[in-house]
C-alpha cells in the first residue's frame, strides 16, 4: 500500500494553527505507519524542521512549481494523476483538482462560511469552492470536534457515517507544568519579549475571527482596577488596523505587549507565568491553545460558543465573547480568587491528560487502514 501525504502546509518553520496540526500528523505518522507501508510527502520546497527525518519506507517528492499559487490544484494535481497513491491524505483542508478515490481529508472548520466578513472576497470565494470539492471528492473526512462535524452537515447536507471525529492533541514534552529548575529560565524570556509580570495572555492570530478588539476592549476596563500587561502573542490578521487602533487609542497602550510569532519553547514559560489564558474566540473548530494552556497549569477564560465548550469542558471559565465585562469580570475572579483560580487549574490538567498527538495519529491511522 502507498500512502500519499499533502505536506507543503506543514513544512514551515513558523507555523501557525492548521499548519501546526499539519505538522504534528506526519510526524506522529512516522512512529505508527508499519514499515512495509510506502509513504510519500508531496511539497513545493525542501522538507525542513524535523519533517525531513525520514523512515526507510518514507520517501519526499519535491515538486517544483515556478508560481506562487496553485501549487495544490495543478502541480500536485498532476502528480497523482501520473503516480496515484492508494491513498491520499489532504490535512490542510484543501485538496487538488485530481485526486484519487481513497482520499481522506481532514476539514478544521468552517468559520469562513460563518463570519465572511473577517475574509477577504477572493479568499472567501476560494474556501466556498474547496470545501466543496473536499466535501464532494473525499472518501472520508476527518474532523477535530462534534461542532466541526455538525457544521459540515449543517452546510452540506453531508451524510455522517463519511465524517470521524478525532480531537486533536499537543505537544506533552512541551507543554507541561515546568520544574522549578526550568522556571529558572522564565524571567530571561519575559525580559527578552518586554513582558513584566503580572500579565494576561493571548496566542493567537490577531484578528476579528479571534475576537483580538474584544480582548483589548476588556483590557481596558480589568486595567482600571488591576495593575498588569496584556500580552498578544501573534501575527497580524484580518481586521488588524481596528485592533492596532484600539491599542494605540487604548490609555494603557503602554501596557499592552505585542511580541508577534514566538519560539515554541518560549510559550511554556509565557503560560506558566501568566495569570490568565484568553481565549474568548467568535469562532473555533477545535481550540488546541485551550489544551497547551490547561496542560502548563494556566487558567483559561474561554468563548462560550462553537467548540470550546466541548473540548475546555468543565475547566475554563465560560464568557460571552461579544461582552467585553464578563471577559474582564471572569479575567479578574481568577486574579483575585486563589481557591478557585487553583480549583480550575487542577481540573485543566485533568483534562490535557485525555490528549495527546500520540492518540491522534494513533487512531488517524486506524481509521485509514480500516477504509483502506
Amino acid at each position: 500500500m502507498i500512502i500519499g501525504i499533502e505536506a507543503a502546509h506543514a513544512n514551515k518553520i513558523q507555523r501557525t494553527g492548521v499548519e501546526n496540526v499539519c505538522f504534528a500528523l506526519i510526524q506522529g505518522l512516522k512512529q505508527v505507519i508499519p514499515s512495509d507501508v510506502r509513504v510519500v510527502l508531496y511539497s513545493n520546497t525542501q522538507l525542513q524542521g524535523g519533517l525531513e527525518n525520514l523512515p526507510s519506507n518514507w520517501q519526499a517528492k519535491i515538486l517544483s512549481w515556478p508560481l506562487g499559487k496553485l501549487w495544490s490544484q495543478i502541480r500536485l494535481s498532476f502528480e497523482l494523476l501520473l503516480h496515484p497513491p492508494d491513498i491520499f491524505i489532504a490535512p490542510g483542508q484543501l485538496i487538488p483538482f485530481f485526486t484519487p478515490h481513497r482520499t481522506v481529508s481532514i476539514v478544521h472548520d468552517s468559520a469562513f462560511l460563518v463570519y465572511p466578513a473577517v475574509y477577504n472576497f477572493w479568499g472567501r470565494q476560494y474556501l466556498k469552492w474547496m470545501n466543496r470539492r473536499v466535501v464532494g471528492a473525499s472518501e472520508l473526512i476527518i474532523t477535530p470536534s462534534e461542532f466541526s462535524k455538525s457544521e459540515l452537515i449543517k452546510f452540506y447536507k453531508i451524510n455522517p457515517e463519511k465524517i470521524k471525529v478525532i480531537p486533536l492533541g499537543y505537544n506533552k514534552e512541551l507543554f507541561r507544568v515546568l520544574s522549578d529548575e526550568e522556571k529558572k529560565s522564565t524571567p530571561a524570556i519575559l525580559r527578552k519579549l518586554n513582558i513584566s509580570e503580572p500579565y494576561v495572555l493571548s496566542i493567537n492570530r490577531l484578528e476579528e475571527k479571534k475576537n483580538t478588539l474584544g480582548i483589548v476592549r476588556a483590557f481596558n476596563l480589568l486595567r482600571k482596577e488591576i495593575d498588569c500587561q496584556l500580552v498578544l502573542v501573534g501575527k497580524p490578521g484580518v481586521g488588524y488596523g481596528a485592533i492596532k487602533q484600539a491599542m494605540d487609542e487604548s490609555e494603557f497602550t503602554a501596557d499592552i505587549i505585542e511580541p508577534g510569532w514566538v519560539e515554541d519553547s518560549e510559550l511554556p514559560h509565557l503560560l506558566g507565568a501568566a495569570k490568565v489564558f484568553l481565549v474568548p474566540s467568535l469562532y473555533e473548530g477545535f481550540g488546541l491553545p485551550v489544551l497547551q494552556a490547561f496542560a502548563v497549569g494556566c487558567p483559561v477564560v474561554a468563548s462560550d460558543r462553537t467548540s470550546l465548550p466541548e473540548v475546555s469542558q468543565n475547566a475554563a471559565m465560560l464568557v460571552e465573547p461579544e461582552n467585553v465585562n464578563e471577559i474582564a469580570s471572569a479575567t479578574k475572579k481568577f486574579i483575585n480568587d486563589e481557591p478557585f483560580r487553583h480549583e480550575k487549574i487542577a481540573a485543566g490538567l485533568e483534562i490535557a491528560k485525555n490528549y495527546s498527538w500520540d492518540k491522534f495519529c494513533s487512531e488517524f491511522y486506524s481509521v485509514i487502514a480500516k477504509n483502506a
